[in-house]
């Protein structure tokens, strides 16, 4: 990934992690969209389900945030 201020460009690979992540398929150009779409996730989840795996998987969408 590519950072220049708010402004990000990510690999291939990056991207179709985060596809799979957030079920997102618009390529984020701002920091602040792909943060935006790995909270979103991470809350759809949290609504969805409470069990231990869930929770697991939360914590590792909110960990993916860029760091600001």
């Amino acid at each position: 990934m590519i950072r220049l201020g708010d402004r990000i460009k990510i690999t291939q690979s990056e991207l179709s992690a985060y596809q799979r992540l957030t079920g997102q398929y618009k390529t984020p150009q701002t920091v602040n969209e792909y943060d935006a779409a790995l909270e979103t996730a991470a809350s759809e989840l949290r609504e969805q389900d409470d069990s231990p795996e869930s929770r697991l998987l939360q914590a590792i969408l909110l960990a993916e945030r860029i760091q600001q």
